[in-house]
């Protein structure tokens, strides 16, 4: 294509990310676009991160104790609580992160034993390319643990695990980059008790006729001019930006940018 909506705004790749944000609010994606972001921290997103690099530990390094997978969540956690002291992040609360904390070690001691029955991946964090005829630029994404046969993405909850079609979507995007099975597995974490929940990714071929129609729609979008105002204007959208709904929360970057190119 010669014409490329996406190179005028700036857009060099998709993503699962970026694609189920404008599945569920294209207003704040063209927010993005324009370059209002805000870094998000929150205490499950900080146990999710550590506890994802001490099974990593774990798994590639199947001689190592649970005592190293777990100063590998500490050097984790580290790292998260420097970022967001850089990011001013004052709203983090430490106090209910430190309680999810304290399950590192249980949460490690039962799970890194089941993941190593996978065996050794490939990869870890691998980065991959996915490119479809009808776009011009790829998608793009980081593959948790790849096998020679299967792809496995790891989430962490406190919930009853179930198969959102946010997560259909992202492992779709992985099984036809890698050519493997694509699975999902969760690590639900209560008070006193883990389960580990593995859950099939089926119907990846309607999953992906579905990707690419929502990338269309993001393109035809940009297409409508190349001033990101005039696109905002000519959407038609109406972000909300009150935050009364939890799961769908703006952040100081997003409304400011939200009030810049929808508001005024």
């Amino acid at each position: 294509m010669t014409n490329n909506p996406f190179e005028q705004h700036g857009v060099e790749y998709l993503s699962a990310t970026s694609i189920n944000k404008f599945r569920k609010d294209p207003a704040k994606w063209l927010v993005n676009v324009a370059g209002y972001t805000d870094r998000i921290f929150s205490p499950p997103m900080s146990f999710g991160i550590a506890i994802e690099d001490g099974i990593t530990k774990g798994v590639t390094e199947p001689d190592c104790s649970i005592e190293d997978c777990i100063k590998a969540t500490n050097e984790s956690y580290v790292k998260i609580y420097d970022s967001i002291n850089d990011n001013k992040a004052y709203d983090y609360s430490f106090e209910k992160c430190h309680e999810k904390r304290d399950r590192t070690a249980a949460v490690l001691a039962e799970i890194v034993p089941l993941y190593r029955k996978f065996g050794i991946p490939i990869a870890t964090q691998k980065k991959i390319f996915l490119e479809a005829e009808e776009l011009p630029i790829p998608i793009i994404g980081y593959v948790d643990y790849l096998y020679e046969d299967t792809v496995r993405d790891l989430k962490t909850t406190g919930a009853k695990p179930m198969l959102r079609s946010d997560y259909q979507r992202q492992l779709t995007i992985y099984h036809y980059a890698t050519g493997a099975k694509p699975m999902v597995d969760f690590i639900y974490s209560l008070k006193t008790k883990t389960h580990f929940v593995t859950m099939p990714i089926e119907n990846t071929d309607a999953s992906y006729v579905e990707i690419k129609r929502i990338c269309m729609k993001m393109m035809r979008l940009l297409s409508l001019s190349s001033n990101i105002k005039e696109v905002a204007y000519l959407s038609c959208l109406e972000p909300d930006i009150s935050n009364e709904d939890f799961f769908k929360t703006w952040g100081a970057n997003e409304i400011i940018g939200a009030n810049e190119l929808f508001m005024y």
